[in-house]
């Protein structure tokens, strides 16, 4: 006796029902006729229960209009937000269950951590023993039990940014937004806090959803990225996916270095680079054979060697040392530059100078086939 699966209705059904935010068919425009901009172009997502998803763009891509639209600060000229399944388009922020964490983490100055910490939960008119309870636990949450009589003045950069989280988690928000936070933080610090971030995503269970142009930051932090260029979505997916899967040309060359290769398609997954050098890729070809195409090549993916009959060819042009690895800059016949990235270590024996011809492979596994970005 064999069991079918759940159709195609039923999926879509459980997929609504453990989103968190759906964000469905949105835009939003700023200012009226010749003056008019599209700051969001249609966009739709899914983020999950219990997801810790990033919006990841450089400045003006609309991601952080796609927040203040999910918190209720701005509200959508087209399309819906729904929350837990409720759609909260019109409604205001108070009435959101959503906390959000700014930039300047709008602390009080005049009043101690704990005091911080528990000034929401007053407003929202919560009984006092129950109030001191939560403080208590989120202050051991953020590991700032010493610190609960001290004024903001009197802790750190990275202890206020814990303040401010503290804060916003304190009335059990089904979502945690996170507008840049760690942005004002120096670059061991602000390491340390995308650790001690996921650390609370995890021990809390809420859904964050964290804007960010620092690709590092998204990459360590997130179980999805969505990555954003002049308001839309361009790719969702892993970590992992975003950085060995980029789909377009703008998500290869935002999230990590990468070389752009052209090349003609000659075959389902064969691609010509140069004179009588071909390339294979396990992504089938996007255009017809004879047509232009484009491929996407990871440094770390490309393996250099002595130079042999039939291998790939080229000539080391620069040869720049990292401390931990070794970039190997090199031409090909046809004058096309690629990098190799080589990781220095003992084992590791072989080594070129500029003006040495070597040879080069790369896996299929590694070679991505790029679309078109959006116009």
């Amino acid at each position: 006796m064999t069991t079918s699966g759940p159709s195609s209705a039923q999926e879509s059904a459980l997929q609504q029902d453990c989103s968190a935010v759906a964000v469905r068919s949105v835009s939003k425009v700023f200012g009226a006729g010749a003056h008019a901009f599209r700051a969001l172009d249609d966009v739709s997502v899914e983020i999950r229960q219990n997801e810790f998803f990033t919006l990841l763009g450089p400045s003006g891509c609309g991601k952080t209009t796609l927040l203040r639209l999910i918190a209720g600060f701005e509200q959508p000229t087209l399309g819906e937000v729904l929350l837990d399944g409720e759609d909260f388009s019109g409604k205001p922020p108070y009435q959101r269950p959503v906390n959000t964490v700014f930039q300047n983490y709008a602390l009080f100055p005049h009043m101690t951590v704990a005091q911080n910490i528990s000034f929401g939960l007053e407003m929202l008119g919560r009984p006092k023993d129950r109030i001191k309870s939560v403080t208590e636990d989120m202050l051991r949450l953020v590991q700032l039990e010493a610190m609960a009589d001290r004024r903001i003045t009197q802790i750190s950069g990275g202890q206020q940014q814990r303040v401010a989280l503290a804060r916003a988690l304190a009335p059990q928000p089904k979502v945690l937004l996170l507008d840049e936070p760690l942005s004002a933080l120096d670059l061991q610090l602000r390491k340390e806090m995308q650790l001690e971030l996921k650390r609370l995503q995890t021990d809390t269970g809420i859904t964050f959803v964290f804007v960010t142009h620092d690709q590092d930051e998204a990459l360590t932090m997130s179980d999805r990225i969505a990555v954003m260029n002049r308001g839309e979505i361009l790719q969702i997916g892993t970590p992992r996916d975003i950085y060995n899967k980029p789909q377009h040309r703008f998500v290869a060359g935002f999230v990590g270095e990468i070389n752009l290769l052209p090349a003609k398609t000659t075959g389902v997954n064969e691609f010509a680079i140069a004179e009588g050098d071909c390339l294979r890729s396990s992504q089938a070809a996007l255009a017809p054979i004879g047509d232009d195409a484009l491929l996407a090549i990871r440094p770390e993916c490309i393996a250099l060697s002595a130079p042999t009959d039939g291998s790939l060819a080229g000539v080391v042009s620069n040869v720049v040392y990292h401390g931990t690895d070794t970039i190997f800059h090199f031409k090909l016949e046809n004058g096309q530059e690629l990098r190799a990235r080589s990781q220095n270590n003992a084992a590791r024996s072989q080594t070129f100078a500029a003006g040495d011809r070597i040879g080069w492979s790369v896996d299929p596994a590694s070679v991505s086939v790029l679309a078109d970005d959006p116009s």
